[in-house]
């Protein structure tokens, strides 16, 4: 089987980003399955656990930064390693990005123009639309709104956004796990599903017309159903993704089944980019306590989606 020239970022240098880069290098799955190269510095990474044999470093040099929190200097590493990475990519010297934890504090604090990865993702290679698909072996669900505070969601709900994230989550799925109609399902805001107005409307408004005219276009989209009913269905089999309205409404169940393995998957991009769906946890960096599954299931992933489907891949199997 090809391998794949994945780039592996460092993420905020004051986090786990550097150990989890080196765990994966280490790992003897992600060895056999791609040709990773780092992007970073030298010196943290050496410092991280890194030797010669693992793989070979994009140095963009020495940098000096606070242990454990977020700061400007970390910032500025964190968020130069992704663009190098974003060139590697353009240039046709990788095919996809694995990028370790970021802190958005710290890009702020830096002066980067973007939040997080996704954002700068989709101006630098000028897609039209891009979403976050979050994976856990066989449950995935894409969302229509990303980081944002929960009491904006309500407001930012339309046709518009839940029509991409269906659209590049059915799509996604055609092409990279090769499910001929993916089956997906659109949760609900409201409890109980809105209980015809009772509990809200924006079902009413929003999410029934957006999902009925998804349903005409030849989407096959149930819903909105109640978040807690579609995920026990998604569960059990029914559908191949799940279509979320907001971050915790994704993560909390993913996390619940698979804990720190859940990868975040780009979708609109014109290559992979993956990403442990954890944040930098400064309060265990660089202590010997980092659990490295989410990077080595996100370098797997991204592998995987370099790919493409597999002769014979069942419906329903990452």
């Amino acid at each position: 089987m090809r391998r794949p020239v994945l780039a592996f970022t460092i993420g905020d240098p004051a986090g786990v980003g550097p150990a989890l880069v080196v765990a994966a290098l280490r790992c003897p799955d992600v060895r056999r399955a791609c040709e990773p190269v780092a992007v970073g510095s030298r010196r943290v990474l050496e410092r991280a656990g890194w030797t010669p044999g693992l793989a070979p470093i994009l140095d963009l040099g020495a940098h000096r930064f606070p242990l454990r929190r977020p700061s400007m200097e970390g910032g500025r590493l964190s968020y130069a390693a992704v663009e190098a990475a974003v060139r590697l990519c353009a240039r046709g010297l990788a095919e996809g990005i694995v990028t370790a934890p970021v802190s958005k504090e710290a890009w702020r604090m830096a002066g980067a123009p973007y939040l997080d990865h996704t954002e700068l993702l989709k101006e630098r290679t000028g897609s039209k639309a891009v979403a976050m698909m979050l994976v856990a072996g066989p449950l995935r669900a894409v969302l229509a709104t990303r980081h944002v505070p929960l009491a904006k969601v309500a407001r930012l709900l339309n046709a518009e956004r839940i029509r991409e994230a269906a659209v590049l989550a059915e799509r996604a799925l055609r092409k990279v796990l090769g499910i001929r109609r993916p089956r997906l399902a659109l949760c609900a805001f409201n409890p109980h599903g809105g209980e015809g107005g009772l509990l809200g409307q924006e079902e009413k408004e929003t999410l029934e017309p957006a999902a009925s005219s998804l349903r005409r276009g030849g989407l096959s989209l149930s819903g909105p159903l109640p978040a807690d009913a579609a995920w026990a269905a998604h569960r059990a089999g029914r559908y191949d993704a799940l279509v979320a309205l907001y971050h915790d409404q994704a993560l909390i169940p993913l996390k619940l089944a698979a804990g720190y393995a859940v990868v975040n998957w780009t979708l609109g991009l014109p290559f992979v980019r993956a990403s442990p769906g954890h944040g930098t946890a400064y309060d265990i960096a660089w202590r010997g306590k980092a659990d490295p599954s989410g990077m080595i299931a996100a370098a797997l992933w991204a592998v995987q989606a370099a790919l493409g489907p597999v002769a014979g891949t069942a419906r329903g199997q990452a």
